[in-house]
């Protein structure tokens, strides 16, 4: 439908009116990429200047009384700066951390003019995430390279511009633009508490609690007993230890932080019962000194009220049940020692039987 040209006939008649028409014939090789239309030539195709520049057309004109006459016509199209191309950059999502990042593009050109060159820019909607952004490399394909500036994240649109050097006349196209996000996540903020603070009696049970993510997991370390992949850890350390959890957030960034607690032997958890009941329902049916587990190198002695020694162990693990030579002993008061192999560091306690 684009007008090719505008056609004029002469006559000796004055008189003579003119109708157009296509024919076959010499020079008619392109009749079926234009029509005629009154006295004009009309494109009835799309035409490509990079596939053909130079069409041929026979066109008769005809007078009212039946005379004719057939030429060939030359039509010569002009070439249109066609758009540069870049394909399609989908939008990025990333976790936030320090260094330089890259975007990879593809696609690159100044348009079906293989002779053009093209030049790329690159812009952002917020300049306060990312800084030092730039494209590097030449050809089809290039990189965009930035740097994360704000670790609190957020999102910010890139507008990537591509322009040839073919310019803009006969109504070209010199310039091609294409926009995506960037979506950078924050990591996660943790924050590490213990229920028992972070020095605690050799034997002590402590809760850690994590905060800051929607998955918790924990390292493996020793002395822990339960929750290793919930944000509360309990921990029963013999040592003083570090415990590792690693954060997950819903956007899937991750974080880890480590707490250290310091173990003391103080003996201060060492927790004797004073009554025994030694009578088989499962209730202080033994002697037992809670945390005495963490101290297996102990010696315990047990006494009656005159001195007498009733029991002796080493390595005592709650297992006495009231007894003397496999006897029940009396009702009565029984007082007993705790030696830990150094004679300033022993317990002393009582325990009562009760019947």
């Amino acid at each position: 439908g684009t007008a090719a040209g505008t056609l004029a006939s002469e006559s000796p008649d004055p008189n003579a009116t003119y109708t157009y028409s296509l024919v076959s014939g010499t020079g008619s090789t392109d009749n079926a990429l234009f029509a005629v239309s009154g006295a004009s030539i009309l494109t009835a195709a799309s035409l490509n200047f990079e596939q053909k520049s130079v069409y041929s057309v026979l066109v008769r004109s005809t007078t009212q009384y039946g005379f004719f006459l057939d030429k060939a016509l030359t039509i010569t199209i002009s070439d249109v700066n066609e758009v540069p191309t870049l394909d399609v950059v989908t939008n990025q999502v990333l976790c936030y951390s320090p260094g330089a990042k890259t975007i990879s593009l593809s696609g690159i050109t100044g348009g079906p003019e293989t002779s053009q060159t093209a030049t790329m820019t690159v812009t952002s909607s917020n300049l306060n995430l990312i800084t030092q952004l730039a494209v590097t490399g030449t050809g089809t394909t290039r990189t965009i390279g930035y740097l994360p500036a704000d670790s609190n994240g957020g999102t910010t649109t890139l507008t990537v511009t591509v322009r040839d050097n073919g310019g803009t006349a006969n109504g070209g196209t010199d310039t091609f633009v294409r926009t995506f996000t960037v979506t950078i996540n924050p990591l996660p903020v943790i924050t590490l508490s213990s229920s028992q603070g972070t020095v605690i009696s050799k034997g002590v049970s402590t809760q850690l609690t994590a905060f800051g993510g929607q998955t918790y997991t924990w390292a493996n370390s020793a002395g822990i007993v339960s929750g290793q992949n919930t944000n509360v850890l309990t921990v029963r350390p013999a040592v003083s230890t570090t415990y590792t959890v690693t954060v997950t957030t819903a956007a899937g960034c991750v974080s880890t932080q480590s707490i250290n607690l310091q173990v003391m032997e103080d003996y201060k958890a060492l927790d004797g019962a004073n009554i025994l009941t030694p009578n088989g329902d499962g209730r202080n049916d033994f002697l037992v000194i809670k945390n005495i587990d963490f101290y297996p190198n102990n010696i315990l002695k047990i006494f009656d009220t005159a001195g007498r020694l009733l029991h002796e162990k080493k390595g005592y693990a709650n297992d006495w049940g009231g007894t003397y030579q496999g006897l029940p002993l009396a009702e009565g008061t029984y007082f007993y020692i705790l030696d830990f192999g150094n004679r300033s560091n022993t317990q002393r306690g009582f325990v009562s039987i009760v019947y």
